[in-house]
């Protein structure tokens, strides 16, 4: 067979000639797939990504030195509001003129919340259970209503989960959107290898690849085509969030000028810490560059400091939401940055090893290679970091039950919902202990919903307002 031959060159002279025990051992099918996997290695990358991790226990003993980063968060004063008037309209202005694209990053599957299926068909919304998908496209729908542009949406999928995702949309009529402008593109893969720098096989006769984490998102868009099509049409900012956020204010025209008046090249959205111990990074800066501190880089002395007001130092939590400059991306992507650098893990991982001439099972320790978007903070010469009310805008979805669950997420909903109604001046209105819901196409943000709300619905437990 041609192709064993080819490869099993290009595998001894990257000594990874283990390989071909296990090719020996397959039928002619599993081969093929295996050379498939293979083929698309880049052991040059490989190479470089285990002398890294090789030299990753002195890199550890380098002290960092954190700091705060600059916020900026608004109050009620005059100040603040003409400010916030000021960047709100720089915000409009660019919706207005169609200069802004949705980037999600949805690549991950419900398996964490007992949901078979991609996360973003999950449903969440407490009325109607829309999907997370569902809200989102109805946010979009709402944007694009009010200022009278079809935003295009880009959604990055896993091989996991992109047919399956594909497959919602068609079924739901791209969820009122204008198919055309919901563009799908597929995260890349890169392989997991062991303390040796040897590439390990997985359990059904393949490469052991993971996704190469959200970091990914800044390639993928490149690789795409993605960057092009928006460059042809206009585009020139990019809203970027993640797929467990069903809060989230899509192409916020505060945050959207905040970025836009500083000429941002990436720019964040931060929400205040819980409490000192609450396990969430914190965009701030690491000597001197501003980044993303994980909680557990900081002691136990630092994640208690605080300010002359007394609030925390390092409080800015970070919620996964950015803005990022079109040209600033397709600059991370050139011949001289290539990406975003790589981080290096140790998971446990079921492996297939060749014993005595046949295939065995075992669970050995595998470095992940994954990037991570918010180290293109670190690349960015002007930045925006705005405070948000976690009230208002955070609620993520990730554990089946507890904390960050869909139990707190319809909770996180129903009391924004409450807490617009009581806005409005019509709290009387409201029973005690009922639920409610309000669809995105009434209102996506609380000065909509009072421009609009009159009364509620007949009901007795439960009110959706649409």
């Amino acid at each position: 067979m041609k192709e064993v031959k080819e490869i099993s060159e290009v595998l001894i002279e990257n000594g990874q000639e283990h390989i071909l025990e296990h090719l020996g051992l397959m039928i002619a099918e599993q081969k093929e797939a295996l050379i498939n996997d293979l083929k698309q290695v880049d052991f040059k990358l490989l190479d470089s990504l285990f002398e890294t991790y090789k030299k990753l226990p002195t890199s550890k003993n380098k002290k960092k030195v954190f700091s705060a980063a600059d916020v900026l968060s608004f109050d009620e004063g005059d100040v603040s509001v003409k400010e916030k008037k000021r960047l709100y309209a720089i915000g409009e202005d660019y919706l207005s003129q169609g200069k802004i694209a949705v980037f999600l990053v949805a690549g991950g599957q419900g398996t964490r919340l007992g949901f078979n299926g991609p996360k973003g068909c999950y449903p969440i919304s407490p009325v109607k259970g829309k999907s997370l998908f569902q809200l989102f496209s109805e946010n979009i729908l709402a944007l694009q209503r009010r200022y009278g542009k079809e935003f295009p949406w880009y959604i990055m999928t896993s091989n996991e989960n992109n047919e399956e995702t594909l497959s919602f949309f068609r079924k739901n009529s791209f969820l009122g959107l204008n198919e055309h402008n919901v563009r799908f593109i597929i995260q890349k893969q890169i392989p997991s290898f062991d303390f040796n720098g040897k590439l390990i096989i997985s359990r059904d006769k393949k490469l052991l690849k993971n996704p190469n984490g959200h970091g990914g998102s800044i390639q993928a868009l490149y690789d795409s085509g993605a960057l092009t099509e928006m460059k042809n049409s206009g585009i020139e900012e990019i809203f970027y969030f993640q797929v467990d956020n069903p809060l989230v204010k899509i192409a916020d025209p505060l945050f959207a000028g905040a970025h836009i008046s500083i000429h941002g090249e990436i720019s964040s959205k931060v929400v205040r810490k819980t409490d000192p111990d609450e396990r969430v990074g914190i965009i701030g800066k690491v000597d001197g560059k501003l980044g993303c501190i994980e909680y557990s880089e900081l002691s136990s002395e630092k994640v208690r400091e605080r300010k002359e007001d007394g609030s925390l130092l390092f409080n800015s939590g970070n919620i996964a939401i950015h803005m990022l400059n079109r040209n600033f991306v397709e600059k991370l992507n050139s011949e001289e940055n290539k990406g975003l650098p790589y981080h290096l893990a140790v998971k446990d991982a079921v492996a297939l090893v060749v014993k005595s001439g046949t295939h065995t099972l075992e669970y050995i320790k595998s470095i992940k290679p994954e990037m991570f978007i918010f180290d293109a903070l670190s690349f960015a010469k002007r930045s925006a970091t705005l405070e948000v009310e976690r009230s208002e805008e955070f609620s993520p979805v990730k554990n089946s039950e507890g904390k960050d669950s869909p139990e707190t997420a319809r909770r996180a909903m129903v009391e924004r919902c409450i807490k617009w109604i009581y806005k409005s001046g019509k709290q009387d209105l409201f029973p005690k202990e009922a639920s409610v819901e309000i669809s995105p196409l009434f209102a996506f943000d609380v000065e909509g919903f009072c421009a609009r709300f009159v009364s509620l619905p007949e009901a007795s437990s439960s009110f959706y307002i649409e």
